[in-house]
């Protein structure tokens, strides 16, 4: 593997670090669908970080796991006036707290790699 390729392995690697408190750091500031979510992390880091529609679905029931997302299922009436079943995902208090804390930690985190780089 040529240093090109590497590079591109450990940097796909540290970006898929940041999904998922992406994730919880779009739900806080009030996105609720999962497609819009992509949307708002792609534009959230300029491009740099773009999650597939297919893997934030993953991402979300894992964070609903961990009692930090809780979803519901809506229905939505389409322009063309088809209804639709839809999951709708809010961050929860204990979400909010645990965001809180994890920015904290990511500026300390953030602080000594930029000392050492």
């Amino acid at each position: 593997m040529n240093h090109q390729e590497l590079l591109h392995k450990w940097q796909t690697e540290f970006k898929k670090g940041f999904s998922k408190p992406l994730i919880l750091l779009s739900l806080s500031e009030g996105e609720n669908y999962p497609y819009p979510l992509t949307k708002k992390i792609k534009e959230l880091t300029n491009g740099m970080i773009s999650i597939a529609g297919s893997n934030i679905y993953p991402m979300l029931t894992n964070l609903e796991k961990e009692e930090l997302v809780i979803s519901q299922s809506v229905e939505i009436t389409t322009k063309e006036g088809k209804v639709m079943k839809r999951n709708v995902y809010e961050i929860t208090n204990a979400g909010k707290e645990f965001l809180d804390l994890l920015k904290l930690s990511m500026q300390e985190f953030t602080e000594v790699i930029q000392k050492l780089v």
